[in-house]
């Protein structure tokens, strides 16, 4: 792989690890049981997404790099304080939308600086992309029911 594929993929995972890490910690504070139903299924697709560079990445011989620890720590911080200050479901679907958005927006990025010639990466860019889109549609919904 070359470098910019590989810089590629780490982003990816870092991304999707990064919903992981937030939406698990939601999950351990939220009340709402179809907010914690649909939070834990975009869970499971990052999850899934994540494994899936994981993959990749060990057929190509690479390593994918994990967040760093301290991305890990202000995401963590900020998280927490937020939801000490309001734990209502309509902040917190709010926190995920914002954080939606924030990954749409990376992937976006992503797709037009790092486009390689490798056609199976880019279409995990645009797969990943599509995914968020669609949990922020749903993120939507919920926000004005609440």
């Amino acid at each position: 792989m070359e470098k910019k594929e590989i810089e590629l993929l780490n982003r990816m995972y870092q991304d999707a690890t990064v919903g992981t890490l937030a939406i698990n910690k939601i999950l351990k504070k939220l009340n709402d049981e179809s907010l914690k139903k649909l939070f834990k299924k975009q869970f499971d697709m990052y999850e899934k997404f994540a494994d899936k560079c994981e993959v990749l990445a060990i057929n190509n011989g690479v390593e994918v790099k994990e967040n760093s620890f301290f991305k890990k720590m202000k995401q963590t911080v900020m998280l927490y304080f937020s939801l000490w200050t309001d734990k209502s479901p309509r902040h917190i679907i709010e926190m995920m939308i914002t954080g939606t958005v924030m990954g749409i927006i990376d992937s976006i990025k992503a797709e037009k600086d790092l486009k390689t010639s490798n056609l199976e990466l880019n279409n995990m860019v645009a797969e990943f992309k599509t995914m968020q889109e669609e949990f922020y549609e749903k993120l939507k919904k919920q926000l004005a029911k609440v």
